[in-house]
């Protein structure tokens, strides 16, 4: 009994309380189940941990690069500005969860790992539930568990014992993976020709309603054929933004350009 306590104290400090292991757990144990090589396995699971870690990174780097940003905003104009990222959003649940509540990050963990599971059952059971759209972008489960938990503790705090209600607001979140991922089916394969894959991420129930929106507003004369966007011819320069490293760039420092310029030197 000892070992079996030994054991599960190890995984649920070593694994469940950092989101990077707990993923790539997932993903090593999806690659098995996929009966993939030994080798696929092992090069999936550390691609997975350390992608995370750089996203880790990069998000701290995001939010104390544009914290002196927000705190201008306020002395200089008395604007109470906020950035709505969910990488801000996952740093501060993550803070508040632990230095607030008083509560362990393996709890969003274990609400991560059960929602998951409904997914995969939603999907397994797609004849009775017509889902067939699996949920894998970790770092946005991450994110999205952690809202759903932050939540909990929020609107509820006299439940934060509960284990029923851990549980509701997974098989919540795993119904809104499975439905928001498999909405996005049948615009991803027109837009890439059936390349056998769907979007799983934030904005999942947008792209579904616009592709609607677009739909119908792309029903023209009879006969008429409807312009989709790589028919149109742009200037030759735009190629550069076919580039996500430059897009990304040039559209920061226009963005952060024009905030600091308003601003003024001291900040």
């Amino acid at each position: 009994m000892d070992i079996l306590l030994n054991i599960w104290t190890y995984f649920a400090t070593n694994i469940l309380q950092k989101p990077e292991f707990m993923i790539g757990l997932i993903v090593i144990i999806g690659y098995i189940l996929l009966k993939k090589p030994w080798y696929d396995v092992l090069a999936g699971g550390i691609k997975t941990v350390v992608g995370y870690m750089i996203l880790a990174v990069g998000s701290g780097g995001l939010v104390s690069n544009f914290r002196p940003v927000l705190v201008g905003l306020k002395d200089r104009f008395n604007l109470d500005a906020m950035v709505i990222d969910p990488y801000f959003g996952q740093n501060a649940v993550t803070a508040g969860v632990e230095e607030v509540f008083g509560k362990a990050f393996s709890q969003v963990m274990i609400l991560l790992l059960i929602a998951f599971i409904v997914n995969i059952l939603l999907v397994r059971f797609s004849k009775f539930t017509k889902l067939r759209a699996l949920f894998t972008t970790g770092h946005v489960q991450v994110q999205q568990s952690s809202t759903a938990y932050w939540l909990i503790l929020f609107a509820c705090p006299f439940l934060t014992n509960n284990t029923a209600i851990l549980i509701v607001m997974a098989l919540i979140l795993g119904c809104y993976w499975a439905v928001g991922s498999n909405l996005t089916i049948k615009p991803t394969q027109e837009l890439t020709d059936g390349a056998g894959f769907c979007l799983a991420h934030q904005q999942m129930f947008a792209i579904a309603f616009f592709s609607w929106i677009a739909e119908k507003m792309g029903k023209g004369k009879e006969g008429k054929k409807a312009k989709k966007i790589e028919d149109l011819e742009l200037p030759g320069f735009m190629s550069i933004f076919n580039e996500n490293m430059v897009c990304t760039s040039l559209l920061m420092l226009i963005f952060f350009g024009a905030i600091l310029v308003i601003l003024g030197k001291d900040y």
